[in-house]
């Protein structure tokens, strides 16, 4: 039931187009129809919910195969059903069976946040599971029709996909097309000019759309093919045979621009003889040549994902030895799964065994509040709250005048969820008040929603967001473990103001001020709660100490170098070589390192910074001449790689290993 880790991390949530989430909903409705009126009201709840959650995952921004993670995710939501439908006559085995699976739920989180959302996800739908049994061939059609409804949003998304994803494929297209051309040129001529700047349309067509629309997952779409340009001027600089390489680099570049059955072959074909052929190159153009190899390899991860990925017998095997890592008492994975299994099986027993009215808001906010990251758990909990409180009294106030049910519960449901797509770039405070309303029109699908009880639901979710506090006060994560986690968000938001600092020299930012200001606020937020766990964590092993002094020394120098480029911005754009451009945008993606993940430290690839680092010395003679904020920008920047690697070592835990 899991994916390798890699896939999962693909999806980016962003904000999709109007026509693709009406169409999903609709399916959505479409589905829940026909198990209303065929199953049952509990089947159509089960349903709606699932197509709500597996349409969130096909309409997310995903470079190359989206079907294998839609098809996961379906495959859990028709587990929790089929769990729920089974085991909700019996309520000590109910808990025990929503303690198992939110544990599960939680060791998840190992594989990427995003397989712990879907596996959380899932876990709602169990825990609304009503008291009431179900026939033999209503469960069977229950759990088919709750997997059906994920297929069916993977094919909506499959037939229609949205309109900017195509201008990107179509723009991504020509820009491949226009590179095999250049290299097949190469091939036969070393002496063809190359001009790098004939793709700088490209750019437009990946940022000229609204921020919060900007598909993550494709951002290297303009920047990559720049670079691929730049490194094959840089490769006809040099004295190198390069008639081998750059037939197989046009072979490769015509095949990822082919959008028929075969393309996946023919790339790989032809990737094989690009790494061949840059690995005989030798002399000057030899680290030339394993750059332009490896940018090769990196197209074809964002047209195809990947291309000589495990099979599914060796995603599970590694899925599982990613699990097995974190059964270690300081993992914050395995902690965060005791805590959420306790926390809401706790909360359906409650429900199950006291009496309470709407008693699901229990089990449903420990969901939405607990998270591994202990400050993500307290400093979002208000704010959670807040938002789940607020769209439980907008949906309640609904329900006061007009009283809905099955099918007019549904049509809410999905309205409330558009409203939530829709307010997504303003926060998770009002995405958590859009999802509240949602929630509850969904329960009214199986029971009418009475508006007259939103003090119960209320009391309900506070009584739920005290508990998930109660069980991370009970069990909190280990303290150096913790240390270390702050540590990294804070390095993490140091290099991030740092990398804006210096694309804002290379590339023109949307509003630069509000982005630098953004990115020091974000800093300056990490660096106090460094310094709070700092101050509560007690170093014993002089190795420890050392550390923390050596990365204290490389957090001040960073700041320090980070003020003196942003000082020396020049106030108009200043015209930069490609190769330059293409440098520093390199340097830019080994600085900010592995993306952020509650299973493992935060870290920066030492070793390929310091080759991004001398890449750019390298290619800066081309602009320090003219340029005195290239000269500083160039010093800073290998400031910033010497504090780096100056930071002491220290053992990494027995779960990030």
């Amino acid at each position: 039931m899991h994916v390798d880790s890699r896939m999962m991390d693909t999806v980016r949530l962003t904000t999709p187009g109007v026509g693709a989430v009406v169409r999903s909903l609709l399916g959505v409705l479409a589905l829940t129809a026909a198990a209303l009126y065929w199953i049952s009201p509990t089947a159509a709840m089960w349903t709606a919910g699932a197509g709500i959650i597996t349409g969130a995952i096909a309409l997310q921004d995903t470079p190359g195969r989206r079907l294998p993670i839609v098809l996961i995710s379906s495959a859990e939501v028709g587990a929790a059903a089929l769990l729920g439908s089974l085991t909700t006559d019996y309520d000590a085995l109910f808990v025990a069976v929503v303690a198992g699976w939110c544990f599960l739920a939680g060791m998840q989180w190992a594989l990427g946040a995003n397989a712990g959302f879907v596996a959380a996800a899932a876990a709602g739908l169990l825990v609304i599971t009503p008291p009431e049994s179900m026939s033999l061939p209503a469960v069977v059609a229950t759990t088919v029709l709750t997997v059906a409804t994920g297929l069916v949003q993977a094919l909506l998304v499959w037939l229609r996909p949205p309109q900017r994803w195509r201008a990107q494929q179509h723009a991504l297209t020509r820009a491949h097309r226009s590179l095999a051309q250049d290299a097949r040129n190469l091939a036969a001529n070393t002496d063809t000019p190359l001009d790098p700047a004939q793709l700088t349309w490209l750019r437009e067509v990946f940022t000229n759309i609204p921020q919060h629309q900007r598909p993550k997952a494709y951002q290297l779409g303009y920047q990559l093919p720049e670079r691929i340009a730049a490194t094959l001027v840089a490769l006809r600089r040099t004295d190198a045979d390069l008639t081998e390489l750059s037939s197989a680099a046009g072979e490769f570049l015509d095949a990822i621009a082919d959008h028929g059955v075969a393309a996946h072959r023919g790339a790989d074909r032809a990737l094989q003889r690009v790494d061949a052929a840059a690995a005989a190159v030798t002399g000057s153009g030899a680290n030339a040549a394993q750059r332009f190899a490896e940018q090769l390899h990196e197209a074809a991860v964002l047209r195809f994902g990947r291309l000589r990925g495990p099979d599914l017998r060796g995603s599970l095997r590694g899925s599982a030895g990613a699990l097995r890592r974190h059964l270690v008492s300081t993992s914050p994975v395995l902690r965060h799964a005791v805590r959420l299994a306790v926390a809401t099986a706790v909360g359906v027993a409650v429900a199950r065994f006291a009496e309470l009215h709407e008693p699901y808001w229990l089990a449903l906010t420990v969901l939405l509040v607990l998270r591994p990251e202990t400050a993500h758990t307290y400093t979002r909990c208000a704010g959670r709250l807040a938002g789940l409180a607020a769209g439980i009294a907008v949906a309640s106030a609904i329900s006061l005048l007009w009283p809905p049910t099955g099918m007019v519960a549904a049509v809410s449901a999905a309205a409330f969820v558009g409203v939530a797509y829709a307010v997504w770039g303003f926060g998770y405070i009002a995405v958590s008040a859009a999802l509240a309303a949602a929630v509850v029109f969904l329960l009214g699908i199986a029971e009418p929603v009475e508006g007259t009880a939103v003090l119960s639901r209320l009391l309900a979710v506070a009584m739920g967001g005290g508990l998930a506090l109660l069980t991370h006060v009970t069990l909190p994560d280990d303290a150096m473990i913790r240390l270390r986690q702050r540590a990294g968000e804070l390095l993490m938001t140091e290099i991030d103001y740092a990398a804006m600092v210096m694309r804002a020299f290379v590339h023109e930012l949307d509003r630069p001020a509000d982005a630098l200001a953004t990115a020091w606020q974000r800093a300056f937020r990490a660096r106090a709660a460094f310094e709070a766990a700092s101050g509560a964590t007690r170093l014993q092993d002089p190795t420890e100490r050392q550390w923390l002094r050596s990365l204290r020394t490389a957090l001040n120098a960073i700041t320090g170098a980070c003020t003196t480029m942003e000082s020396s911005l020049p106030a108009e754009p200043v015209a930069l070589s490609p190769e330059f451009v293409a440098a520093v945008d390199d340097y830019v993606d080994a600085l900010r390192g592995a993306p952020p993940n509650p299973a493992a430290l935060w870290t920066v690839d030492l070793p390929e910074l310091l080759a991004a680092d001398r890449r750019v010395r390298d290619v800066a003679h081309t602009v320090t001449e003219s340029s005195s904020g290239a000269r500083v920008l160039v010093a800073e920047m290998a400031a910033i790689t010497r504090s780096l690697a100056a930071i002491t070592p220290i053992p990494e835990p027995t779960w990030a290993g």
